[in-house]
């Protein structure tokens, strides 16, 4: 099987260095591993018909990078704009944050089209693209009209909230009909699983059978994989970073105390807010901790362009100019317990690894295929909404 993984963001990782970013470290042991392509944003736009849209094409270990240079028209709405100001957000249950406009819609629907026109370069009889996250929720659907007919599969790296949050999205029909297209639709858990269905079921009016919904594409599996690390890796990094100049200068500048590290984008979604907040709190309720733990927060910024993170940035910032009582009772516990603990938490990453995950859902996208095939064909009940619409500016969208 010839595997195309598409991704908004594409990263170069370094030897022996550690990759920053939840999808990318996923992604690039994989894809050195497997031989895939990984395609994605060469994070530059261009304007103007592109001859040649890819800006590079470079090996990866048994695999290689595509890095494509998206429509500067397009790009700020599509990333900006639907991606991250009305998606993510309702993904994340937080509706109130949504600041969308139609042109936003429009600018992610084209960007995705313009994905699916590039992928067609890397389109053979044997090909199998794997979509991953919210960026392309649409990008199935735009293969399918071009004439791809080879598996199609879709990962989303967000929760998939309740339908009445997912209802604040604009255009929300429109978006998970197009999910459809997909032959599989992993998530990574089973409420998220369950909400998906439930979705399909009372707002599409589609039938679902088990796992499977039934829509003007055919079948579309939905089912759970959750995502893994590579343990022994991590590990590895940990061990050698014992003798790093800087580790070993702050164990020195600790004098004993105990130090808490969290390593966070700068995002609404990681609960910054909250982790200062209960420190504060626990130092108030238990002053005697006051100089035996610090708390050592590495936040990058991302996204500063958008409102509510700048919000954040400002929030976070003065905070350092339900969960206290928790880091108080970690910070006191035996060291049997917490090896236990560890212990524990080491068994389930070492038995849902990112290599796992990786062949647990190429094997499920395979035999979603030919089910697919094999099964007969299949009338969408429900409302019909799926013909082509058009809508002002010219642009198309389903």
């Amino acid at each position: 099987m010839n595997l195309v993984v598409v991704s908004n963001r594409v990263a170069r990782g370094k030897t022996n260095e550690p990759m920053t970013g939840g999808l990318a470290a996923a992604l690039l042991p994989v894809v050195e591993k497997s031989g895939a392509i990984w395609v994605g944003s060469s994070g530059r736009v261009r304007d103007g018909v592109q001859k040649e849209q890819f800006a590079e094409i470079e090996a990866l270990g048994a695999g290689a990078l595509a890095l494509l240079d998206l429509p500067a028209a397009h790009y700020g709405g599509y990333y900006e704009g639907f991606a991250n100001s009305a998606l993510w957000p309702a993904l994340h249950s937080r509706s109130d944050l949504i600041r969308v406009s139609q042109g936003d819609y429009l600018s992610y629907r084209e960007v995705n089209a313009f994905m699916a026109r590039a992928l067609l370069r890397f389109n053979k009889p044997d090909t199998a693209f794997w979509v991953q996250d919210y960026h392309f929720l649409a990008l199935g659907a735009e293969l399918r009209d071009l004439g791809v007919t080879g598996p199609i599969g879709f990962f989303l790296h967000t929760p998939w909230p309740a339908s009445s949050v997912v209802e604040g999205v604009p255009h929300h029909r429109d978006l998970i009909e197009a999910m459809l297209a997909y032959d599989l639709v992993g998530f990574q858990t089973e409420e998220d699983c369950e909400n998906f269905l439930s979705y399909a079921r009372e707002n599409l009016g589609l039938k679902v059978h088990g796992d499977v919904v039934m829509s003007r594409h055919g079948r579309t599996r939905l089912s759970v994989f959750p995502i893994g690390i590579d343990a022994d890796k991590f590990a590895q990094y940990a061990a050698k970073s014992m003798t790093h100049p800087d580790v070993s200068r702050l164990r020195r500048s600790l004098n004993g105390e105990k130090l808490a590290i969290g390593v966070d984008r700068l995002d609404y979604s990681k609960g910054l807010i909250n982790r200062i907040s209960a420190f504060d709190r626990m130092w108030t309720a238990q002053p005697a901790l006051t100089r035996t733990v610090s708390l050592l927060q590495i936040a990058t910024p991302s996204r500063g362009s958008i409102e509510a993170y700048g919000k954040l940035q400002d929030d976070v910032a003065r905070l350092v100019s339900d969960m206290a009582q928790a880091i108080a009772v970690a910070l006191s516990m035996p060291l049997i317990e917490r090896r236990m603990r560890y212990e524990a938490m080491m068994k389930t990453l070492h038995s849902q690894t990112i290599q796992q995950w990786f062949s647990d859902f190429i094997e499920a996208l395979q035999d979603s295929q030919t089910r697919k095939v094999a099964a007969e064909p299949i009338i969408a009940s429900g409302p019909s909404l799926w013909p082509r619409r058009v809508i002002q500016s010219g642009v198309r969208y389903h």
